[in-house]
């Protein structure tokens, strides 16, 4: 019970973070207990990622009193909704930190990004996303471009503490800066994210190319 509650505390602490220092909406996620999802489906695709059973993705909150309420009854993980303070762009880890390799020889820093255990990162990325999203993957090779978008009505995990019992949780691969709250503009990042992923040496010859434009 006293590992359960100092669990909760942490996750609640994270959750208290992101919605009133940060100012994102926060939203309660299923969890993983003895190695199921608290959904309870034993054919949940995404254990722990999802809403859990205290609000839908409509519900994310950045209200001290709603967090504090959610959390003092589960160890939810902290989702993160996305399309409102910030959106997301989501790629492979390898193809991420090629991005970020090359974005911080320009000189450019990149804002959050979160690792998550199924080695992909998310990018937070100013909110409005979509249509240059769209743009850029459909002036190049979409069908194989594995560079996904999270605006309104996604959520996405974010990291809470050190690994519990449910496994491996998200981590901070570029930490958010405290002195600066500011997110980037996602076109930046798109054009080092698809040169990056179009010259993948995991991908056949024929499919590297140079991105267009």
């Amino acid at each position: 019970m006293l590992v359960r509650r100092r669990t909760r505390a942490a996750l609640q602490a994270a959750a208290l973070f992101y919605a009133t220092d940060r100012g994102w909406p926060v939203l309660p996620g299923a969890y993983v207990e003895q190695g199921r999802c608290s959904c309870r489906s034993p054919f949940c695709p995404e254990p722990g990622a999802h809403p859990g059973d205290e609000a839908g993705r409509s519900a994310a909150s950045r209200s001290a009193e709603v967090i504090r309420t959610w959390w003092s009854r589960r160890p939810y993980t902290v989702l993160l909704a996305t399309g409102l303070e910030f959106d997301v762009l989501d790629a492979p880890a390898h193809v991420g930190y090629a991005a970020l390799h090359e974005l911080g020889h320009l000189g450019f820093t990149a804002g959050p990004v979160v690792h998550l255990p199924s080695d992909r990162l998310l990018f937070l990325v100013r909110p409005g996303a979509r249509d240059v999203y769209w743009y850029t993957v459909d002036h190049n090779d979409a069908a194989h471009l594995d560079v996904r978008h999270h605006g309104l009505g996604h959520v996405v995990p974010a990291p809470a503490g050190p690994s519990g019992p449910g496994g491996p949780e998200p981590r901070w691969a570029v930490c958010p800066d405290p002195a600066d709250r500011r997110l980037p503009e996602a076109v930046e990042l798109l054009g080092a994210l698809v040169r990056a992923s179009l010259q993948d040496p995991a991908r056949p010859p024929h499919m590297r190319e140079e991105v267009s434009g």
